[in-house]
């Protein structure tokens, strides 16, 4: 369930200051608590540490989100984000990292299906850490390996290719890792009108956020090379992405300016996206 109160409950001012720090940067809302204060009984998320929930108790209606010392903040704050803007849950399933490749790379990021957050990356070495902390965070402790879905533009080959080599470097032998190459024809043409969102958004970000609704063709690590290869010597084609038609092919039925604001406000997720954008290809 998304869209719960947030509330801060401790009394450990480092891990205040350092929360409402982050939270402030987000833009994210807050309440706070204090101990001797009742618990609302509604659905809400509080973050403590360790040492204090042992004094508060279980709540049906509350989901915790308890931080100690010996966890790293940065995995712990992700948790918090997810838990805010996707939707409190013990284990998330699927990551979801949809790339516009380039001297900077726009990156997508989603969580179970819903935009989580979003990148602009000056340097490789960067991009890849970004997606090594997502992978970190939201696997430890987690009984179950995570779906992993990476979707690159394919503008530019060679870096398309040294990108997904690095990935297969990294997850050769992974399963549910899913690698798909998308034609780029006319993402970077977007413009996002509007700011109705939580942050501003770079142009290689958008480009990433429409590459994400597309279509494209999957590869594995047996045979990437070779469909590259084919790109190459143009023996191989991406079909390009429409947006779907009514029924007299005049309008559409969801144009692709709403679907975007749809989903960077995370009023639909990304399945449902995909569909509308490519209902109508054969």
């Amino acid at each position: 369930m998304r869209n719960q109160p947030l509330y801060i409950l401790t009394e450990d001012l480092n891990f205040f200051y350092l929360l409402k720090s982050e939270l402030d940067k987000y833009k994210i809302h807050f309440q706070i608590l204090e101990f001797g204060s009742k618990i609302p009984e509604i659905p809400s998320i509080v973050l403590t540490t360790s040492n204090e929930h042992k004094k508060l108790g279980n709540k049906n209606r509350v989901n915790y989100l308890v931080y100690s010392k010996n966890l790293d903040f940065d995995k712990y704050f992700l948790h918090v984000v997810a838990a805010v803007r996707i939707g409190y849950k013990t284990y998330y399933s699927t990551l979801t990292f949809s790339i516009d490749p380039g001297k900077k790379l726009g990156l997508m990021v989603f969580l179970d299906d819903y935009y989580l957050d979003s990148y602009c990356c000056f340097e490789n070495s960067y991009f890849f850490a970004i997606i090594q902390k997502y992978i970190d965070a939201f696997e430890e402790d987690n009984p179950t390996l995570m779906k992993l879905n990476f979707k690159l533009g394919r503008g530019v080959l060679d870096i398309t290719y040294g990108l997904v080599k690095q990935i297969y470097g990294m997850f050769q032998n992974r399963k549910g890792l899913g690698v798909c190459l998308i034609d780029e024809f006319k993402s970077s043409q977007f413009r996002l009108s509007g700011n109705s969102f939580d942050k501003k958004f770079t142009k290689d970000e958008i480009s990433a956020l429409i590459l994400a609704f597309r279509l494209g063709i999957d590869v594995r690590f047996e045979n990437f090379v070779a469909i590259f290869e084919q790109l190459r010597m143009k023996k191989l084609f991406i079909r390009k992405t429409e947006t779907e038609k009514s029924e007299n092919h005049d309008e559409p039925l969801l144009s692709l300016e709403e679907v975007v604001e749809k989903i960077l406000n995370r009023k639909l997720p990304l399945s449902n996206a995909i569909e509308i954008i490519n209902a109508n290809n054969v």
